[in-house]
């Protein structure tokens, strides 16, 4: 990526913003105009505070690409919306082609910042399906490999905000059309600013005390579920593969219109040690609320992490520990946290100079379930190419099986649905080459008409077919909620 050299911009100005006496940005326009390689700029502007979930639902368009993403415990929220260029694949070769692509875009680009940051600049923002093609066709509006620069990115960064607008040069005759531009669209958001910060709608998250009788929704899907579970274990047993996730899928009705916004509000009040996230293409919307990181990275540190074994929270706090207790002794829960471990580190080792981890599990608590919970930090060789290791990474045996290979021809014929992006990377990088990306589970996709939304589970040896089915219910229950049908 070609940026602007620190000298040539004063970083004694905290808010240079698109002024026509800026000159600064005059003086990079003018520059920006007369080279003949540059397709596409990003100019990034500090901005008042403003709730970036807030500003999207203000400005929602049901045609346009959309994009929210959250994570409380590092202070960080993404908001943006609009496309300059959208970048897809499909195949076994997707995360090597996309990841080829932003280089060439990058290439191509020239950037400008009012200030340094580690977040100005250009946005890559999108992720993958869950398998190379995609054969369900509630996914139309989701390419197997999909990225998306936006026209406009607020970002949160603690108690820093800041807005970045990205163009493509062609559509600007002269440098003052893109100034005027740039002012314009800067004004409209300042003025969003002054607006009322909070989320319109629901303030209070819904209630989780009510059971699902997911059951009832389909006659007999218990039954076949007790069925599927038996196949697994029957493979297991003949040594076909140590372990597979196994997912279902519930489609409802939408009983009403509740924009897409509201609903990851609910979700994100509720979870806040998780990763929220909202993607909106076409006329569908693939959002939730992860607790797993697929991986996060900047420069050449990648952390990631191993994230299976479930059991309920308590009532009291001491039911809650000692719940907590039996997962950490549980076997089943430790044989199947120790395939995962085993699998990532496998998976990392040509990518990385050395990795470390911890001996033993934490438990990781959430609102409604605490896992076992393992954190992985690796330092990556000098050329590898990050998206190239979370598709080395993707899926994991939390969502996927071990060994994947193995148990990857068993899960079409164990599953009834096509999972298209869910229990998939979901996330975002910029220029600098930082990014995250969380799996997407505890997830949901909103047609017009119907809400979809997925649950697994880890299926081992000593799987119980009845304590699975309840795993799964308590694993609904985050998106049920959200939309009113516990």
């Amino acid at each position: 990526m070609a940026n602007v050299p620190l000298s040539n911009i004063d970083f004694y100005h905290k808010h240079d913003t698109p002024d026509p006496q800026t000159g600064n940005l005059r003086a990079f326009l003018s520059q920006l105009f007369q080279d003949s390689e540059a397709q596409y700029a990003s100019f990034s502007f500090t901005l008042d505070a403003i709730d970036p979930l807030a500003y999207l639902e203000m400005c929602w368009n049901q045609d346009q690409f959309q994009f929210y993403w959250e994570k409380p415990t590092d202070e960080l929220a993404i908001a943006a919306g609009g496309s300059v260029k959208h970048l897809s694949a499909e195949g076994s070769g997707r995360f090597n082609a996309v990841s080829k692509a932003i280089q060439t875009t990058q290439q191509l680009s020239r950037e400008y910042s009012s200030v340094p940051h580690p977040y100005s600049g250009m946005m890559f923002l999108g992720g993958f399906s869950f398998f190379n093609n995609i054969s369900d066709g509630v996914w139309n509006d989701f390419d197997p490999a999909s990225f998306t620069i936006p026209e406009w990115t607020i970002i949160q960064d603690g108690k820093f905000n800041l807005v970045t607008f990205s163009v493509e040069l062609s559509l600007f005759e002269t440098a003052r059309d893109l100034h005027q531009h740039l002012i314009d669209r800067f004004d409209a958001i300042r003025k969003s600013c002054r607006m009322d910060k909070k989320l319109n709608g629901q303030e209070t998250p819904p209630s989780f005390t009510q059971d699902i009788s997911l059951s009832d929704i389909k006659n007999g899907e218990y039954e076949q579920w007790t069925s599927t579970v038996t196949k697994a274990t029957d493979l297991i047993a003949d040594n076909n593969f140590d372990k597979i996730v196994i997912a279902r899928k519930i489609s409802i009705p939408r009983r009403d219109n509740t924009p897409p916004t509201q609903v990851l509000n609910s979700l994100r009040k509720r979870y806040q040690n998780c990763s929220s996230f909202l993607l909106h293409q076409g006329g569908s919307t693939f959002l939730g609320s992860s607790p797993e990181r697929l991986g996060s990275f900047r420069s050449r540190l990648f952390l990631t992490e191993a994230l299976a074994g479930s059991i309920h929270r308590g009532q009291t706090e001491s039911e809650d520990t000692q719940l907590g207790q039996h997962l950490a002794k549980s076997k089943k829960d430790q044989s199947e946290h120790n395939f995962v471990i085993k699998d990532i580190e496998e998976r990392l080792i040509p990518f990385a100079i050395d990795f470390y981890r911890s001996p033993k599990p934490e438990i990781k608590k959430l609102t409604n379930v605490q896992h076992l919970y393992t954190p992985i930090r690796a330092h990556l060789e000098e050329e590898a190419e990050v998206l190239n290791v979370i598709g080395q990474l993707h899926p994991t045996p939390a969502v996927g099986g071990y060994p994947w290979k193995d148990a990857a021809p068993y899960l079409d014929e164990l599953e009834n649905f096509n999972r298209g992006w869910y229990a998939s990377p979901i996330g975002w990088i910029n220029s600098k080459g930082m990014g995250e990306f969380a799996v997407g589970i505890r997830s949901g996709l909103l047609t017009q008409k119907e809400a979809h939304f997925f649950a697994g589970c880890g299926i081992v040896a000593d799987s119980n077919p009845a304590h699975e089915w309840e795993e799964t219910n308590l694993k609904l229950k985050p998106m049920l909620s959200a939309l009113h049908y516990d």
